[in-house]
Formats: C-alpha cells, sequence, structure tokens
C-alpha cells in the first residue's frame, strides 16, 4: 500500500484567475442573493482559489492514484477571509498540499484524507484575499 505522505509540501503551479462579471452575477442569483458589483458571493472563493491552483482535479486524483470511478468525496472546506472578493478582479492563486492521513473506519474502510491549500492574492497588491482549505477523501478498496 502505497504511502502518500511524500505529498505533503507538495506545491502547486499556481496561476491567476479574473472573476467574470457575469459569473458574479450568476451565482449570486442562483444563490438567492442579491448580485453586487462591488462584492462576489463568498462561496465564489472556493471557486477561485480551485481555478487559479494550476491543476485540474484529475491532476489532484493523478497525485493520489485514483480516478473518478474511485469513489473520491469531498470532506470539508474552509474559507477565511481577509477581503472581499470582487468580480472582474484578477487574482494570482498559490497552494500545496499540508496533509495525507491514513485512516481506517469500521463503515468506511482505510481511507487516505488529503488536505490542500489555495490562497487567493490580489494580482497587483499581492495582498490576501482568501485561504480555502480543502479536504477529499480517497477510499482504498485494496487495503
Amino acid at each position: 500500500m502505497t504511502d502518500y505522505q511524500h505529498l505533503i509540501g507538495h506545491r502547486f503551479p499556481g496561476g491567476t484567475y479574473t472573476l467574470p462579471k457575469y459569473l458574479a452575477w450568476l451565482w449570486a442569483d442562483a444563490a438567492l442573493a442579491e448580485p453586487d458589483a462591488e462584492t462576489a458571493h463568498p462561496s465564489l472563493g472556493y471557486f477561485v482559489a480551485m481555478q487559479g491552483l494550476g491543476v485540474s482535479i484529475q491532476d489532484i486524483f493523478d497525485l493520489m492514484d485514483a480516478d473518478a470511478d474511485s469513489g473520491v468525496m469531498f470532506g470539508e472546506t474552509e474559507l477565511e477571509f481577509e477581503r472581499v472578493l470582487t468580480p472582474g478582479a484578477t487574482y494570482a492563486v498559490e497552494g500545496e498540499i499540508t496533509g495525507v492521513e491514513r485512516k481506517s473506519g469500521r463503515r468506511a474502510g482505510t481511507f487516505d484524507k488529503l488536505t490542500f491549500v489555495g490562497r487567493v492574492r490580489e494580482q497587483d497588491s499581492g495582498e490576501l484575499v482568501v485561504t480555502n482549505t480543502n479536504t477529499w477523501i480517497f477510499p482504498r478498496k485494496e487495503a
């Protein structure tokens, strides 16, 4: 059974993402919030972080020797805001894997809990806007 501890500290390529104004409007509308031209809905913090990491979801799966059919589950997400997201603004995103933990449960069996962080910064000033911490669960049927 592979030990994935070596992935702790793995940095994603990162990149930039411009939050389209139309997307911020549609997202707010879908969340039953009043669209605001100056402030994006907070849940877009997750979306911006994931879009700017410089990797796809499949790339993360590949690091953990998983695929879409292996039963990967979304565990948790945490958004810590320093500033609001602004529709139309461009953000720089950096991120890395901060934890991999092998666990076992009576009902769940053996699984790996992967934790990674994406930090969203204002592109021009470098000021931190939001930190997005994610935990994904990777079932290990072979264990």
